[in-house]
């Protein structure tokens, strides 16, 4: 597997981890975190619950180790106001902006102050599967086991956190792609902070908010004053033509 295939599939196994950690249990349970249990528990469903606030902001970065020591490193500002939501993506060549408002989602160019909006023609789309990482075979090639174990507490970034290690597909056989995911839930937020998670190939994923704001800053969720608005076909236009000549 060369390095952009594993990277995808590191990508597909930390996914299915975050989506089964945030979603298996309800509301109404006791929070498992105040007595998490020392030995490991061999389970489908994690020892633990963990929720998105709906008022904060932060900044996420993923850091991607290739096994031959190639590095990539992605940042975004993430924030949510209630139903409003701001993610803000940085490339070596520019900075967009995306706003999910009452009034539509648009698409924000600071360098330039303009800004459009985003409708469902205009929205990029993830590029397809390969056919041998997608998630239902990941899911279904064989069936497999999750273990969780409760590490302790840490602190990460001046925060108290919870940390525990999820180990995926621990399987002996050489058809499952066992990863291991160390872990840590803020325990003022109830949600991850961090991750690191370890393939295989030695392909590691490390995932870390910083900068963690409660509340936001309510300017993160309004278009500048200024800004002008322009089609979205023009702005994607510009986009592009900035990409290939920085």
């Amino acid at each position: 597997m060369n390095y952009a295939r594993a990277n995808h599939s590191a990508w597909l196994l930390l996914s299915l981890c975050l989506v089964a950690i945030s979603s298996c249990r309800p509301a109404s349970e006791p929070t498992p975190n105040e007595t998490p249990a020392a030995e490991t528990v061999v389970s489908n469903i994690p020892p633990f619950k963990t929720k998105e606030p709906e008022h904060y902001s932060a900044t996420r970065t993923i850091t991607t180790l290739g096994p031959n020591g190639e590095k990539f490193v992605e940042s975004k500002l993430l924030g949510r106001d209630g139903l409003i939501r701001r993610e803000e993506s940085a490339s070596q060549q520019t900075r967009v902006v995306y706003l999910d408002l009452p009034e539509g989602r648009f698409i924000l160019w600071p360098e330039q102050k303009v800004y459009a909006v985003l409708d469902r023609d205009g929205a990029p789309t993830p590029p397809p599967d390969n056919e041998e990482d997608s998630p239902d075979r990941l899911l279904h090639i064989e069936p497999s086991v999750t273990t969780y174990q409760y590490l302790g507490t840490d602190t990460v970034a001046g925060r108290n956190a919870t940390k525990y290690r999820v180990v995926v597909n621990s399987s002996p056989t050489e058809s499952v792609n066992a990863n291991e995911t160390l872990i840590w839930i803020d325990d003022a937020l109830s949600m991850p902070i961090k991750s690191e998670m370890r393939s295989r190939d030695s392909l590691v994923v490390v995932t870390e908010l910083s900068d963690i704001t409660v509340p936001p800053d309510k300017q993160l969720f309004q278009i500048p004053s200024g800004y002008e608005k322009i089609p979205f076909s023009a702005l994607q236009k510009q986009l592009r033509a900035r990409e290939l000549n920085p």
